[in-house]
């Protein structure tokens, strides 16, 4: 399943990637994303139902992990293009006030879902035979996506997951806008950015992994801050969105065997590099 997974995520990346340099504008962009979307989650779910879990621990990690990253990009894509579809037409104010308007929206889905987000952020786990098994005793909880009317391709709290992760990325997409209005000679800034087309090539995890060596080394600002402030610097670098980097460290450090192996990785790299490089000198 991994090595099917792995691709099919790779290859939405690439198609991800291509909207956002042909699109028109933002309205056409999370249009196309969203259908993009739609069809890897199609062919996964074609794959699932063909395919046997190993055990209980492969089942809930499909549901808690894997599923929710796909459809956390489906729903961002749907929320992201009613954003643009419903903007006002007015002045910067009126804007402010609609984009704050939508963040307050999102704050309060997570007031509403209060204990079962601390679970999120937590990355607990006692309870996920319970949220992540398909056999598991049906909570009273409506399919909010057509995929999950599909009791086999579908558990508890699978889609609230991804609705968490898709929510706060949306939630600092809009307080982007925000601050773009807020600040209008940033424009100038972030498309000058943008043009760098400098595109972070390895895996999302791997762009965590050092944002919190790079903050842990007090490597910026002397350690000072959070280590949002170094993720969110990357991401404008490379021009990625990594999501809830909180729940990934977390998983990180339950690891059972390396912890930084991205890390561990780029050493090994430059120092082969270093010996190439030394060879060549004598």
């Amino acid at each position: 399943m991994t090595a099917y997974i792995n691709e099919e995520w790779k290859g939405l990346q690439e198609t991800l990637q291509q909207i956002s340099e042909t699109a028109e504008n933002n309205l056409q962009h999370a249009g196309h994303s969203y259908y993009a979307v739609q069809a890897a989650l199609q062919r996964i779910k074609e794959f699932i139902l063909n395919y046997k879990f190993r055990d209980l621990q492969e089942e809930i990690h499909f549901f808690k992990e894997v599923k929710p990253q796909f459809l956390s990009e489906l729903i961002f894509h749907m929320k992201l293009f009613y954003a643009e579809a419903d903007k006002p037409i007015g002045n910067t104010e009126t804007l402010i006030a609609y984009y704050k308007q939508l963040t307050d929206n999102i704050g309060a889905f997570f007031e509403r879902n209060h204990s079962l987000y601390i679970y999120y952020r937590m990355n607990k786990s006692d309870l996920d035979p319970q949220y992540f098994v398909r056999t598991a005793e049906k909570l009273e909880l409506l399919p909010e996506y057509s995929l999950d009317n599909d009791p086999n391709f579908s558990n508890a709290y699978s889609y609230k997951f991804a609705k968490m992760e898709a929510y706060e990325r949306l939630n600092d997409h809009l307080q982007g806008y925000i601050y773009l209005l807020e600040h209008p000679g940033a424009n100038a800034v972030t498309g000058e950015k943008k043009k760098q087309r400098n595109l972070w090539t390895d895996t999302k995890a791997a762009l965590i992994e050092l944002a919190y060596a790079i903050h842990s080394k007090g490597a910026v600002n002397h350690g000072k801050g959070d280590v949002k402030q170094v993720i969110a610097a990357l991401e404008l670098i490379f021009n990625i969105q990594v999501g809830n980097f909180y729940r990934t460290f977390q998983s990180m450090r339950i690891r059972k065997k390396n912890r930084t192996p991205f890390l561990d990785g780029c050493k090994g790299s430059l120092e082969r590099r270093m010996d190439d490089i030394d060879l060549n000198y004598t």
